[in-house]
């Protein structure tokens, strides 16, 4: 081992942040998709608190972000995402498979979208 240790939680908390809010996740819901409380989230979004790497990965996974990302990504703006945005960023991160049901859902309710404006 050369010594070296990551040390950029503060960082990675901020990613983990922004990739959350960028696809319009809860802190509630992170912890129910990484099976830990939201105080936990909380702390690791505040740079407080580390993560192992079996955590990463649940955070990856859940986030469909990578480790790279996470760890050593670029600058984060803490900029809230309009519907729009998140919308978009949804649709990004999706395979064929998972835009196909997107789809699907999005048609089942675009006939009642007339309804909203009333």
């Amino acid at each position: 081992m050369n010594g070296k240790e990551y040390t950029d939680w503060k960082g990675f908390g901020d990613r983990l942040k922004y990739s959350r809010k960028s696809i319009g996740m809860t802190v509630e819901k992170l912890a129910d998709k990484v099976d830990r409380t939201e105080n936990f989230i909380n702390r690791i979004e505040n740079g407080q608190k580390s993560c192992s790497i079996h955590t990463l990965f649940q955070f990856c996974k859940a986030l469909n972000v990578s480790a790279d990302f996470l760890l050593f990504g670029n600058e984060v703006k803490s900029d809230d995402f309009s519907d729009l945005q998140i919308v978009q960023n949804i649709f990004d991160k999706c395979n064929e498979d998972q835009l196909s049901v997107l789809k699907d859902i999005v048609l089942a309710v675009y006939h009642k979208f007339d309804e909203l404006s009333k």
